[in-house]
């Protein structure tokens, strides 16, 4: 049995080697977190000193750039300079100078921080780095509806489509507007898809500008003036008949017989009446929304400019932006002496023509017997 004394050298031995252990190990932590900071430090040294004069990898964080009309390729080093987008101007350049001479399309381009010089050349001139914006204007758009779509998915202001506007009523070559709309561009901005780079050309007058340069092209193709002076009309007047034809008509090859009603009625004196025109001429003189219900009392007021139930002729301005099809069914109308015409089938859009009351009488029964068949769906009423 080992004596007091002895247990007690023994325990403080045992103490005095533990301590010493964890002394070693942690001067053995500290040791590889100074040999880790080092090398950290020396990488970041190396990192940096390779990035002299170009970064290299495949980039960091995100970034949009705008390249505007004109820039240069020494514009656009400065843009990326200043983003950190690229580390030498001069570099990039001579990179991006392989491509091309200069921007191929202005607009914004994503890109990320932190790119070699020829990476960042290279996504300039792919474009799928390029932002576009697929703006379509269906058929049968009026005005007020197209000024909201570029409100709503151009990110236009109230504001700048009222300044716009006004440069277009003061001024229609501003946009290249058609000199038959005169300053009222309703009708004679083309409905299509048109594509868009912003910001460079999603303002108001741009997108004005580009679809008036449309409607002027189509109507071009369609040798308008020619078509439209056999038939006795202006083409401002074709526009009104082709806007009306659009809001009227389901299927196409129902719109050169609408047209020829159109000119039935006009040529014998009878009013149009139309409901789309009547809807319209309300909304625009008194802002009463399009779908709201028509009273048979408002139907009866002749003082009312804008109510084809009761005053003849065309309606002074179009009612919405007619398509190609409409535009041809008006220069081009049917042989036939039709002057009604009824959807009697919503489902399917099919249309049938009458040349006297009884006959107007017996497809507006066609058309109520429809709804009730099939529970007075909207549009019946």
């Amino acid at each position: 049995m080992a004596d007091r004394d002895n247990v007690s050298w023994i325990s403080s031995e045992t103490s005095r080697r533990a301590k010493s252990a964890v002394a070693v190990a942690l001067s053995f932590v500290v040791l590889l977190a100074g040999l880790g900071l080092a090398s950290w430090k020396g990488y970041s040294f190396y990192m940096d000193l390779r990035q002299q004069d170009d970064y290299i990898g495949a980039g960091e964080d995100p970034i949009q750039v705008v390249i505007r009309d004109g820039d240069g390729w020494a514009r656009v080093a400065d843009s990326l300079m200043a983003l950190d987008v690229i580390k030498d101007p001069s570099l990039f350049e001579t990179e991006a100078l392989k491509f091309s001479d200069g921007p191929q399309q202005a607009g914004t381009w994503n890109l990320l921080t932190h790119l070699p010089a020829a990476t960042a050349a290279s996504m300039l001139n792919d474009p799928k780095n390029l932002v576009v914006i697929h703006f379509t204007v269906p058929e049968g758009t009026r005005l007020l509806d197209l000024n909201a779509m570029m409100i709503d998915q151009l990110n236009d202001t109230q504001d700048q489509i009222d300044q716009a506007m006004a440069a277009v009523q003061a001024d229609p070559s501003v946009i290249g507007l058609n000199p038959a709309a005169g300053n009222n561009p309703e009708g004679f901005l083309f409905p299509d898809t048109y594509f868009l780079y912003p910001p460079i050309n999603t303002d108001p007058i741009s997108v004005y500008a580009m679809m008036a340069k449309k409607f002027t092209s189509v109507v071009g193709g369609l040798d308008v003036d020619a078509k439209a002076a056999e038939l006795g009309l202006t083409i401002q007047q074709i526009v009104v008949v082709a806007s009306i034809i659009e809001a009227e008509v389901n299927n196409p090859e129902d719109g050169p017989k609408v047209a020829r009603a159109i000119y039935n009625r006009i040529a014998d004196g009878i009013p149009l009446g139309v409901e789309s025109v009547f809807r319209y001429g309300r909304l625009m003189a008194d802002g009463t929304p399009y779908n709201d219900p028509i009273t048979a009392s408002s139907q009866q007021d002749g003082s009312l400019p804008y109510n084809y139930y009761v005053n003849t002729g065309l309606p002074s301005t179009p009612i919405n932006s007619p398509g190609q099809d409409s535009l041809s069914a008006a220069l081009n109308p049917a042989e036939g002496d039709w002057i009604y015409w009824v959807t009697v089938n919503l489902d399917t859009g099919q249309t049938e023509f009458a040349s006297d009351e009884a006959g107007f009488l017996a497809l507006e029964a066609q058309f109520n017997q429809w709804c009730a068949d099939n529970g007075e769906p909207a549009g019946c009423s």
